[in-house]
């Protein structure tokens, strides 16, 4: 007589350390590119530069400045963006809708790591704002440890409603959660700072009974399938992306927006064949994510150097912005190393190099430019020499340096 078989249960536990082991392994193997390219160091050096002129800025700073705006744009970033990276797949949805309802101990797991990797970001935001605090406040200022435990809490809260977002069947009720949560952060760190922490978690647990009772009655999933492999798609691209400005990522996926605001300069290039690269490689930044990122970084780059009241201050901003900028713009190299139909066309690899270097240029002395506004306001005309020397190493990393790297690898690829 013969039994029905039955199919063991699955591990999820197991399931979650076996996803998360592949996922150290791969993030490690990019990561040992990213040191082999001097990043690290550089990272450091800016670190150690950025505390220095921090310290010297506090020695300079009235007791009585508006710190708390820095407080708010530092710490409510880290607080209120709540991530979870579930490592889930495309295939999930079919393979593990079965059991769903045994999957707490997967999701617990990644709740874990999104909070231990969150926290520490929270804590360096933590540990950035805690000088200006104390230099503002002087002996009125709380407990430092009963603050950040308060902060830490907020975290888990926050967490806590993006896994309850992530359930929610209607995109507007998900909207508007994030929204309430914002508010909320803001008006605890602004009640922390400027009251107490008593008051800030009294606030904090009449706004917890408000979200509880506000979002009890809606729709949810067991577990929002799509909702949580398009954002852990999402944050791996972002991933991808950071690892990209040191090797060639395959798996990293192109996001192509169309800008017709800013893509339409690409018209002004002549047609010819000498103008292809420049064409192409023109409409890639334009259009992909380097271009908004290029926006990101002069905006920092234009908000510190008009904070800052050194002229010395000032000038490493500068080049800090001019120097991260360049690195980021050097990935557009391998936009289209796997596109096959661009060696279809008679075109010489040589103005491909000579398109790129001009692009990358053209690009650093907009953002020169840019930064050279804020940087002059209220500075003697002497100082002018700073951004042009700026422009003279940005002429010279772009055309000699960069020019020749490109070079030879475009010959590398045409072989």
């Amino acid at each position: 007589m013969s039994h029905p078989t039955t199919t063991p249960a699955l591990n999820t536990r197991a399931l979650w350390q076996q996803r998360f082991q592949h996922y150290m392994k791969e993030s490690m193997g990019y990561w040992q590119y990213a040191a082999r390219s001097n990043f690290i160091g550089f990272l450091l050096f800016l670190v150690i530069v950025s505390s220095y002129y921090y310290a010297k800025t506090l020695q300079r700073l009235p007791t009585d400045y508006p710190y708390l705006w820095i407080v708010l744009l530092v710490l409510v970033p880290f607080l209120t963006s709540s991530p979870i990276r579930t490592l889930t797949r495309s295939a999930d949805r079919m393979f593990l809708l079965r059991i769903e309802h045994e999957m707490g101990a997967y999701f617990r797991s990644s709740f874990i790591y999104s909070l231990s990797m969150q926290g520490l970001w929270l804590l360096l935001g933590w540990v950035a704002v805690m000088p200006l605090y104390r230099h503002c406040l002087g002996s009125d200022a709380q407990p430092i440890l009963l603050m950040f435990a308060l902060l830490l809490l907020l975290k888990v809260a926050n967490l806590f409603a993006s896994w309850q977002e992530g359930r929610f069947a209607a995109e507007r009720t998900r909207l508007l959660s994030v929204i309430f949560r914002w508010a909320s952060s803001i008006l605890l760190i602004t009640l922390q700072f400027h009251y107490s922490v008593l008051w800030a978690s009294l606030a904090a647990l009449g706004l917890l009974f408000i979200w509880l009772i506000a979002f009890r009655s809606a729709t949810r999933y067991v577990i929002g399938w799509d909702y949580l492999i398009a954002k852990e798609k999402q944050q791996q691209a972002r991933l991808y992306g950071f690892f990209n400005w040191f090797v060639d990522v395959p798996q990293l996926p192109t996001r192509i927006a169309r800008r017709g605001w800013i893509s339409g300069l690409t018209r002004i290039i002549p047609f010819r064949q000498d103008s292809a690269f420049l064409y192409l490689y023109m409409k890639t930044l334009l259009r992909t994510e380097l271009f908004a990122i290029f926006m990101r970084l002069t905006l920092i780059g234009v908000l510190a150097i008009a904070v800052s009241d050194s002229v010395t201050t000032r000038s490493v901003i500068m080049v800090i912005a001019l120097v991260i900028t360049l690195v980021q713009l050097t990935s557009l190299e391998r936009a289209h190393r796997y596109t096959f139909w661009l060696n279809m066309y008679p075109l010489e690899p040589q103005t491909k190099a000579s398109s790129l270097a001009y692009i990358i240029w053209l690009t650093l002395t907009l953002e020169l430019v840019i930064l050279t506004i804020p940087f002059m306001i209220h500075t003697s005309i002497m100082y002018l020499s700073v951004p042009l020397v700026c422009l003279i190493l940005i002429s010279f990393a772009c055309g000699v340096v960069l020019r020749r790297r490109f070079k030879k690898n475009a010959l590398l690829e045409a072989e």
